[in-house]
């Protein structure tokens, strides 16, 4: 699939305006949304349903109760022409990039990697929990010709069924990735959530299509938060289906799939989505306690990693999405967030080649360039 024109990727960069470009799953389309001005708009989650726009949440918006989103004033498809945005772009002045220092004591060795994780395991059953998603920052240098449009347009080619995004704006700085995992998703006859858990590479999984204790209790407990949710806000007409094998790139995970019909919601919209934010699958059981043991033991902020984006109530289409498998782009470097669910039948070497496994979705792609 071809993307934008570059000139006018690297245009919008420059001139630090809020944008995204994006492929949903199993589209043959490519969208452009910008905003004219520079600051992102932010509302709260309950009054999520009000708004139109692309969604981006930080982890940390499970505490703050705040989402923001770029609001479309200009909607391009890859086939559109762009003379009316680069005209617009063009009497616009530069801004310089924000001078971003990174914190390398944020960047985890495998020995403190690994120190770390056998410390939590150890701690799982005396904190009285069940489970708690640790996550790290993988950095990686990029070549002086690396062209951050390339790397996108290869990225939606290889992985056509993930959530495929570019975005910037000042606030969060350069974001990309390409996610598997629907966090919230609506249509005129229902709303959708999934429960994805458990991690195998691909090539394994083809060997023995069998799947471990430790990822089957991953799984079912993210499967019994939702249906927990579900029943604590009143809904009860709704249909689960699964556990299912699904292809992520290189790596294969359990779903459940959620189907909720639309008049079972009736105006709580963002009181589910908060619910489901941060999902068991990026942060742990049970959640608040998972969510401050985070806190702690985490050295690097998570930023968007782990929080949500999608396109919201416009274009016919209204779906979140867990921004997993991504990278920030800072200066000339791409750090990778990756992390793995921790429990008490967890391993620590196996944990820190999971999260080397994740890093490869779009590793694979910059190493192609």
């Amino acid at each position: 699939m071809k993307l934008f024109n570059s000139n006018i990727i690297d245009l919008l960069i420059r001139k630090g305006l809020p944008f995204v470009t994006y492929s949903l799953p199993g589209s043959k389309e490519t969208i452009l949304l910008v905003q004219k001005s520079p600051n992102l708009h932010k509302t709260e989650f309950d009054n999520i349903e009000n708004i139109q726009g692309f969604v981006i949440a930080e982890f940390i918006s499970a505490k703050t109760n705040i989402i923001e989103y770029i609001n479309p004033d200009f909607i391009f498809t890859s086939e559109e022409d762009l003379n009316e945005l680069n005209d617009f772009l063009v009497g616009l002045s530069d801004v310089n990039p924000p001078d971003e220092k990174l914190n390398e004591s944020s960047f985890l060795s495998k020995v403190q990697y690994l120190n770390k994780t056998d410390y939590i395991i150890d701690k799982l059953n005396e904190e009285e929990l069940d489970k708690i998603v640790i996550s790290r920052v993988s950095p990686m240098e990029l070549l002086p010709d690396f062209k951050i449009d390339k790397f996108i347009e290869s990225t939606i080619n290889k992985y056509p069924k993930a959530f495929v995004y570019l975005l910037n704006s000042g606030k969060t700085g350069i974001w990309a990735g390409a996610t598997p995992e629907i966090l919230f998703k609506k249509t005129n006859d229902y709303y959708e959530t999934n429960a994805i858990a458990g991690t195998r590479l691909l090539s394994d999984y083809k060997k023995k299509k069998l799947w471990g204790e430790k990822e089957i209790e991953e799984q079912q407990l993210v499967s019994y938060y939702i249906e927990k949710l579900l029943s604590e806000i009143g809904i009860k007409d709704y249909k689960s289906t699964g556990p299912e094998t699904i292809t992520a790139g290189n790596l294969v995970h359990l779903k459940n799939s959620f189907k909720i019909k639309a008049s079972a919601i009736n105006n709580i919209t963002g009181q589910l989505i908060k619910g489901l934010h941060p999902t068991p699958a990026v942060c742990g059981l049970p959640k608040a306690r998972a969510y401050h043991m985070i806190e702690n033991a985490e050295v690097h902020r998570r930023e968007l990693y782990t929080g949500f984006l999608g396109p919201w109530n416009f274009k016919d289409s209204s779906q979140l999405f867990v921004n997993l498998r991504c990278a920030k782009f800072v200066n000339n470097m791409a750090l990778f967030y990756v992390g793995g669910g921790l429990t008490a039948q967890s391993d620590a070497k196996a944990e820190w080649q999971e999260t080397v496994n994740k890093t490869k979705t779009l590793l694979s792609v910059i190493e192609k360039l």
